[in-house]
């Protein structure tokens, strides 16, 4: 399980991280700001509640905790949530009862995979507790393996990408340069050299730089892929995103969203289909190995909100891939959470293994 944000550079000195530990799992277990006198009750070794206040000082100085008010408690910040799950996160498998309505959310794949993605997102979010995004893998997260161009007829062709998830990509394209299958066979197999482990944006991006690099003779080949490769479909646009988000309704009733404006914020941004497929595209490549949690800021996509996003792909056999997003307050239980959504995706693969 991997995240975008290092542990902070250094370490906190054996006190504060203990204090830090135990303010944030007493927080994530009754939900309000935590004070000193609890702490000192809840810490392991005896330490007076003055002592706790001046550790606690310094944390918020390290940007660590903060107090919602200054009568209150304090919480942990989004930096002391990474902290944490970086240095001290367990994951736990699911219990019997948890177990049981996941291995439920595995029905139905072979029958209809479109289907499928709807049931698994709903059971995903009633059984985490939080919002489920899901969306069939997209050509902007996969990347190249190689690249094929067949001649259709005098003024078509089609384009086949063959992604490093095993998803094949097929395009019609216009032929406007009357391009022979020789031609053809030597731009795929030239660009499958050159851009193999690239998206079909970074091929992009490097098609036009070598434009400006490049003259003579050595820049035609070039010049016909980018034509080409600017007349692909970019699959990021807001044309068709079959976004499914199942448990928004549940959210309103957390804590965190109590805030009227805050909740409009919050469903507003999940009406947003290409900003959540954006999301999913850009970090479909990286959770197809394992989770990947991103924290409150760390997702680009919804930087403003106070959310645990945990993305994660997975196979449904033959070609087909989907990702999932699971977002939840950053008050959460990780290693349940983490730990369930790691467990029913490999179920997922080995599911998938035994369709195929």
């Amino acid at each position: 399980m991997k995240g975008l944000v290092n542990p902070l550079n250094g370490s906190l000195d054996p006190r504060s991280e203990s204090v830090l530990k135990t303010l944030i799992e007493t927080y994530l277990l009754e939900g309000e700001p935590v004070g000193s006198r609890l702490l000192s009750k809840r810490y392991p070794e005896t330490l007076s509640s003055a002592t706790i206040r001046n550790v606690l000082s310094d944390l918020e100085e390290d940007a660590m905790v903060t107090q919602p008010h200054t009568s209150s408690g304090r919480i942990p910040t989004e930096r002391a949530y990474r902290y944490y799950v970086n240095r001290w996160l367990r994951l736990r498998e699911p219990d019997d009862a948890m177990g049981a309505q996941l291995q439920a959310a595995l029905e139905g794949i072979e029958q209809d995979p479109e289907a499928w993605l709807r049931h698994a997102s709903r059971v995903l979010s009633e059984v985490m507790g939080g919002v489920c995004i899901a969306l069939p893998q997209r050509l902007s997260s996969t990347r190249l393996v190689r690249l094929e161009f067949v001649p259709l007829d005098r003024h078509r062709l089609v384009g086949v990408w063959v992604g490093s998830l095993g998803e094949v990509e097929h395009q019609i394209l216009e032929n406007r340069w009357d391009f022979d299958a020789a031609t053809l066979v030597e731009m795929a197999n030239f660009a499958s050299e050159q851009f193999r482990g690239c998206t079909l944006a970074e091929m992009r991006q490097k098609l036009l730089l070598a434009l400006q690099e490049r003259a003579g003779e050595a820049r035609a080949m070039w010049e016909r892929l980018s034509n080409l490769a600017s007349r692909w479909p970019d699959p990021t646009s807001p044309s068709d995103h079959p976004v499914v988000v199942s448990g928004l309704g549940h959210m309103g009733q957390l804590p965190e969203f109590e805030d009227l404006d805050r909740f409009r914020s919050l469903v507003a941004a999940f009406e947003e289909h290409e900003r959540l497929a954006l999301l999913l595209n850009a970090f479909g490549q990286s959770a197809a190995m394992e989770v990947q949690l991103l924290l409150g800021s760390e997702n680009p996509f919804l930087q403003s909100m106070p959310l645990a996003t945990m993305v994660r792909s997975v196979p449904l056999g033959g070609q087909t891939w989907a990702t999932f997003a699971l977002m939840a307050p950053l008050r959460m239980d990780y290693g349940r959470i983490l730990g369930g959504l790691a467990w029913w995706s490999q179920a997922v693969q080995r599911r998938a293994d035994n369709l195929d």
